[in-house]
């Protein structure tokens, strides 16, 4: 038993012994532990494929750690960790490289204490078998009771777009941050998606093009972090492709799409041509960078993606600010998104240059405050919709109602017989004396009269009918009747309100005034247009009984 002691001790000194020149790491009681990539790093050229423990050993012969920071690079690297859990108990830590994107990621849990080696693939293709956690890649490492030895970790991406430190997590730990990340990132891909289907909903009934360029902002954005935070990998895991790099291939053509939004949204194409004509410029040059982005170095890709980012947030804030200066109500909460989400953007290039420290991922503000963006866009987009329907509704009532009196037009008159569903009574109304009016008082008084005896009658005739002008001087009254035995009382009731209208209006000073009229139903005519042409010739029966004697009061029933 003395002989296996010291074969152990002896084991456990020719692997650690080798390795202090190594980053080292003592778990303790703590809940998190980070390793800086400060001399962490060296660069591989080999293949994950064929990757095993003596391959990543014969890399580090004679080899260099990184010296500089490995964030905007791209590649492969392996680092070396010597590990030791200083507990009396078994720990289970999960292991959390800083970086968005793994094509490939392998590691090796190599123990002083036991022969075997644990190989651990954490490839972001390979999301059904590590643990979820968006915008990054983890794995788990149990360590028996004073376990010590050495972690090897090779990685390869296409970008490095952070410091690659290396995170140990405790299970509490790791849970609650993956609760936190995967909590939040899930909520704001979901409003996203959740508004842009919304906004395709209101396209397919309404077709307005403004709905289609927030569905495909919004939308393509939802989509984009989808990918990027990894949640595409994680539902569709496949060895094939790593679909996080998604993310900031289609961003130009999202931004492509809010272009064409703001354009919209402000009317631009009406009011503001040279501004419609950089946003119809920046969509297009957006539309090409997203077409060709696919087919250059994605460093590349990340950094024009960021440029494009830059550029539109300037722009959007600017427009923001002036609309709100034209007093586009609107524009309040489309500069509102705009400034939470510039806001992000600013916090999140601090951050990766270390001169902030918030002590959340940057990511996720950006993509909380996207989310915020995006709603208040949709509020933006609610308004403009209300002022259409402001717009709408007053030229349908202006094609509608006659200006001077209030009362429904021809075109109004039209739509009411069209919308009849039982019989009807007409009764054809022309003011006698308005020539006399407009001569001898002018033309405002002969006004004042058809406004005055307009609203006489819709008070007279109100539950009754209707009342429309449809000339000069001439009016109709309309009413639905659902019983036709009423007709005849319903005429006898119209004939002494025709005669209560012209008394009251001689009380009121119009002496020179007087109503001719004629009244039809239709029970006396096949179709409508019959109805109101005999109602109109009982009008004029009714205006040349009266000429030999003013006042005379020959029915026109």
């Amino acid at each position: 038993m003395i002989n296996n002691f010291f074969l152990s001790l002896l084991l456990s000194f020719l692997l650690i012994t080798p390795l202090m020149a190594h980053s080292s790491l003592t778990l303790e009681t703590g809940d998190h532990y980070e390793i800086s990539e400060e001399q962490l790093w060296y660069p591989s050229d080999n293949h994950p494929t064929t990757l095993d423990l003596s391959t990543l050993r014969n890399a580090l012969v004679d080899a260099h750690p990184i010296e500089h920071s490995l964030a905007g690079h791209s590649g492969s690297y392996i680092a070396k960790i010597v590990v030791k859990n200083s507990s009396h108990e078994p720990r289970t830590w999960f292991v959390n490289p800083n970086t968005t994107f793994v094509d490939s990621g392998i590691a090796f849990w190599e123990s002083a204490h036991r022969d075997a080696v644990r190989r651990i693939d954490f490839s972001q293709t390979r999301g059904a078998i590590t643990p979820s956690l968006m915008h990054s890649q983890a794995f788990s490492l149990t360590l028996e009771k004073y376990e010590q030895g050495n972690l090897w970790i090779f990685i390869d991406a296409k970008h490095y777009a952070n410091p690659l430190s290396i995170s140990f997590f405790s299970e509490a730990a790791f849970f609650h941050r993956q609760l936190i990340i995967n909590s939040i990132t899930a909520s704001s891909i979901a409003v996203m998606l959740t508004l842009a289907l919304i906004a395709l909903i209101i396209f397919i009934r309404v077709r307005s093009a403004i709905t289609i360029a927030y569905a495909g902002y919004v939308g393509l954005h939802g989509i984009g972090w989808a990918a990027a935070a990894g949640l595409m990998n994680d539902l569709f895991p496949t060895p094939f492709y790593n679909s996080t790099y998604w993310g900031m291939l289609i961003f130009p053509i999202a931004i492509a799409c809010a272009a064409q939004f703001t354009k919209l949204l402000f009317n631009c194409q009406q009011g503001y041509s040279k501004l419609a004509r950089v946003l119809d410029q920046l969509c297009l040059v957006c539309l090409g960078i997203g077409l060709l982005l696919p087919w250059v170095n994605f460093s590349f890709a990340f950094v024009i993606s960021h440029i494009i980012a830059l550029v539109w947030i300037t722009t959007s804030i600017a427009i923001g600010f002036n609309m709100l200066r034209a007093e586009y109500s609107r524009a309040k909460y489309y500069l509102a998104g705009n400034l939470v989400y510039g806001a992000s953007l600013l916090i999140y290039v601090l951050t990766h240059a270390k001169l902030i420290d918030t002590g959340l991922n940057p990511a996720l503000i950006v993509l909380l405050a996207l989310a915020i963006d995006c709603f208040c866009i949709l509020l933006s987009l609610a308004e403009w919709f209300y002022n259409k329907q402001k717009d709408y509704n007053r030229s349908f009532y202006l094609a509608r109602i006659d200006p001077l009196t209030g009362t429904g037009n021809r075109h109004l008159l039209s739509e009411s017989f069209n919308e009849l569903e039982h019989h009807f009574i007409i009764v054809f109304i022309d003011f006698d004396g308005i020539k006399a009016i407009n001569d001898q008082l002018g033309h405002d008084k002969g006004d004042l009269f058809l406004i005055n005896s307009a609203q006489l009658m819709q008070n007279k005739l109100k539950g009754l009918g209707s009342v429309f002008r449809t000339g000069g001087d001439e009016f109709v009254w309309l009413l639905d009747v659902r019983k036709k035995q009423d007709i005849p009382t319903l005429k006898a009731t119209l004939q002494e309100i025709v005669i209560q209208c012209e008394k009251e209006l001689r009380k009121q000073g119009w002496d020179k005034s007087g109503i001719s009229y004629g009244i039809a139903s239709s029970l006396e005519g096949k179709n409508q247009s019959e109805c109101l042409t005999l109602a109109d010739k009982r009008m004029y029966d009714h205006k040349r009984s009266k000429s030999p004697q003013k006042h005379n009061r020959s029915p026109a029933i």
